[in-house]
């Protein structure tokens, strides 16, 4: 099922989608509104400072994947097929790994589109890049591991609704401007993650972990649920 989930994912038409929609953005961020003349930094400033878009729209489209993977099967009736040869919690939990698996090749596909437009541009640094394979590894590491809540609130919406991409993405929007709320509201909500985890010189505080791991636990067991649960109409 997940290698199924993979090669509905990578068709041509898909992958130039998502990879143009990425590039598209990086190029906006980083040549045509870039400073002029390009200021000389180094790796890790560069991709920091790309943090803020990329926080933006990686979550845009990974709303439209999660969607597929479960609304698109419950509306073809492929779902049902699968619950009939497989457990439903043994269903769920490859869509979910499927779901992570191509989260971390965008994250992937995105740091190397990423790391090229940084070599156009500061060619001198080249040179350092092999220094630097640790520090983008874990950069790729906490953004996935950033991206797992709002992940699972997709999934939610993606067992709930049939128009589940677009009610994803105002849902997602809806976070990312939570600075229009209450205070006490906008502080828990997963903004904070990106916040915290992702931006350089923020403090990752207990509260902020102890947060994380309620919104996985609390996500997984409802999303299982209401996956165990859902009628199977087609």
């Amino acid at each position: 099922m997940i290698k199924n989930e993979l090669i509905k994912f990578f068709t041509p038409l898909k992958v130039s989608i998502y990879g143009g929609f990425i590039l598209t953005f990086i190029l906006i961020s980083d040549v045509i509104f870039a400073d002029k003349p390009v200021k000389v930094q180094d790796l890790d400033g560069f991709l920091n400072d790309n943090m803020k878009m990329l926080i933006f729209v990686l979550p845009l489209i990974l709303a439209a994947i999660i969607s597929e993977i479960f609304t698109y099967d419950y509306e073809s009736g492929c779902m049902k097929f699968f619950i009939i040869y497989k457990r439903r919690e043994s269903v769920f939990f490859s869509k979910i790994f499927a779901g992570t698996i191509i989260t971390a090749l965008l994250i992937i596909i995105t740091f190397i589109i990423l790391i090229l437009v940084y070599t156009i541009q500061n060619p001198n640094q080249i040179n350092e890049l092999e220094n630097q394979v640790s520090l983008v590894l874990k950069m790729i590491v906490i953004f996935l591991i950033t991206l797992l809540p709002i992940l699972l609130i997709y999934i939610l919406i993606s067992i709930i609704y049939k128009n589940s991409t677009m009610i994803s993405i105002l849902t997602f929007l809806l976070v990312i401007m939570s600075d229009f709320f209450p205070k006490f509201v906008g502080d828990i909500t997963p903004r904070r993650f990106f916040m915290i985890f992702l931006l350089k010189d923020k403090q990752v505080d207990k509260f902020s972990i102890v947060l994380f791991l309620l919104y996985l636990i609390a996500f997984t067991v409802i999303d299982i649920k209401l996956f165990s649960k859902k009628e199977m109409i087609h």
